[in-house]
């Protein structure tokens, strides 16, 4: 089953030249985070670069056979979508948007989209979140269960069912929209 995106949205594999986008992005969405950490603005910036560094070093190493797209609305750059292909299973390394295109449906739509590649290939789909993220309430409304947690994150997954007849292909039980 495809799953449509909202017009003009796709995705392209991840290059070198992405790199300063996605550093970008990153300092975006951690903005609020470190609003109040005792750093001056050079400080501030620094730290998130470094951290930045650290998480992709991070997940180009520990996932090498990751299918890492850049999430493009016309043409420009507003995302990253992260995802992992394991035994048994795909997981979600990293889904974000810039803020202005975050609740408008871009991320869900991805989702959905990777549930139905689950589905076909019979593969449940886990991740990671941090448990106050905003984020989680929309995985739960994709059917995502809550499983264990370490402290900093909370495992989430997903995993597929067949569709029953009078459901007419609403993934994974989800009744988000």
């Amino acid at each position: 089953m495809h799953v449509p995106l909202p017009a003009g949205v796709g995705l392209r594999p991840l290059t070198d030249d992405d790199k300063a986008f996605m550093a970008r992005l990153y300092a975006l969405n951690r903005q609020a985070e470190v609003a109040n950490f005792p750093f001056n603005e050079q400080q501030k910036k620094l730290f998130l670069h470094s951290q930045f560094e650290a998480q992709f070093r991070h997940y180009f190493s520990h996932y090498p056979r990751g299918r890492f797209a850049l999430i493009e609305q016309q043409g420009t750059p507003i995302g990253r979508f992260l995802v992992a292909e394991l035994p048994g299973q795909l997981r979600l390394v990293d889904i974000a948007l810039l803020p202005s295109h975050q609740r408008l449906g871009i991320g869900s739509a991805l989702i959905r989209q990777l549930q139905a590649d689950a589905r076909a290939q019979g593969l449940s789909i886990q991740l990671q979140v941090d448990p106050v993220s905003p984020a989680r309430g929309l995985y739960e409304r994709l059917g995502f269960m809550a499983g264990e947690g370490n402290g900093l994150y909370l495992a989430m997954v997903w995993a597929p069912r067949p569709l029953s007849p009078d459901e007419g292909g609403r993934l994974g039980g989800s009744t988000a929209t």
